[in-house]
């Protein structure tokens, strides 16, 4: 199958449009992973996938370090909130009177 013109309803030598239009149909996330893996392996915007890849079994020491770093990151996280929402506050304060 060849390239069709502008009018011709494809842009591309394959079928098919959206973000995988330019790969052959064989080379496609669906149809190596199966209908739909798009949705799933490639957009980090849908926040919440019901098929789930399998995670590495960790050993117990790599996961409290790990942990630990994910509890250090947090914290830092809330702080930073914190101080902007006292500056949030304090301003609402100014424009209140």
């Amino acid at each position: 199958m060849g390239w069709r013109g502008r009018g011709g309803g494809w842009s591309g030598p394959w079928p098919g449009r959206g973000p995988f239009s330019h790969l052959p149909p064989w080379q496609r996330p669906g149809w190596l992973y199966g209908r739909g893996a798009c949705w799933w392996l490639l957009a980090p915007y849908i926040g919440y996938s019901p098929y789930t890849a399998p995670v590495p079994a960790l050993k117990p020491e790599d996961e409290s370090r790990l942990l630990t770093e994910q509890r250090a990151l947090l914290e830092e996280q809330m702080k930073a909130l914190q101080e902007v929402l006292k500056r949030i506050e304090a301003r609402l304060e100014e424009l209140k009177k």
